[in-house]
């Protein structure tokens, strides 16, 4: 599955289980992908943090609005930043 978060103020995407975060400024995007794994992925938002939890036995990766892949944990590509 794959979706996009875009904001439209300042906020903090974390991925989970990891504990990655992301700085998301307003305007901007990034493209998430849920790998693998069953159909119980979570996406929330709690007091300005937008979560996002991968499907059990999957993996979460992520890139910003260049392109470029978002370091979220270790399936993401190797050349993440």
């Amino acid at each position: 599955m794959r979706f996009i978060i875009r904001a439209d103020k300042a906020m903090v995407v974390a991925f989970e289980p990891t504990a990655a975060e992301f700085s998301l400024e307003p305007g901007k995007k990034i493209i998430v992908e849920w790998l693998g794994g069953g159909e119980d992925g979570m996406v929330s938002l709690e007091a300005g943090t937008f979560v996002v939890a991968a499907p059990t036995g999957g993996h979460t990766r992520a890139w910003d609005a260049d392109g470029v892949e978002i370091y979220v944990g270790p399936d993401s590509g190797p050349e993440a930043r």
